[in-house]
């Protein structure tokens, strides 16, 4: 019996078996990273909070309106003594506030400041309807 030698491995088979297997392409960013998902978190809740704020000051004048001092506010003129100045300085603060929350830059995570902007124009805008509805309850 001759020995006889076994075939060579094809080409092929030889690169398939050396190259190490890639990762797929949904696994590499199938859950997004930490500080992206807070800033997200962060622009979001500053942007409804600015957003939603026109609507909360026009139902509470609304509601304002509806009681018996709010009526009588408006028909024999008994309404509220609420400086100007201070409607002015309450809505520069939420606006100052609120493009602090906004301009939150992508992969850095948002500082604490930027939090405790958010939480100072929702402050702010809590004050200012505070303000709006001292007015007309006189």
């Amino acid at each position: 019996m001759t020995d006889v030698p076994a075939a060579p491995a094809a080409p092929d088979a030889i690169e398939a078996s050396a190259a190490p297997a890639a990762p797929a392409a949904t696994e590499a960013r199938a859950v997004p990273d930490a500080p992206d998902r807070a800033v997200r978190l962060l622009r979001r809740s500053a942007l409804w909070a600015g957003l939603l704020f026109l609507p909360a000051t026009l139902l509470g004048v609304v509601l304002a309106l509806a009681s018996e001092s709010g009526t009588a506010c408006v028909m024999r003129g008994t309404c509220g003594e609420v400086p100007g100045w201070l409607y002015a300085v309450t809505l520069a603060v939420a606006g100052g506030a609120w493009l602090r929350a906004l301009t939150v830059p992508y992969g850095a995570p948002p500082t604490r400041a930027r939090w405790a902007a958010l939480w100072t124009l929702i402050g702010a805008e809590l004050f200012f309807l505070g303000l709006v509805m001292a007015y007309f309850a006189g």
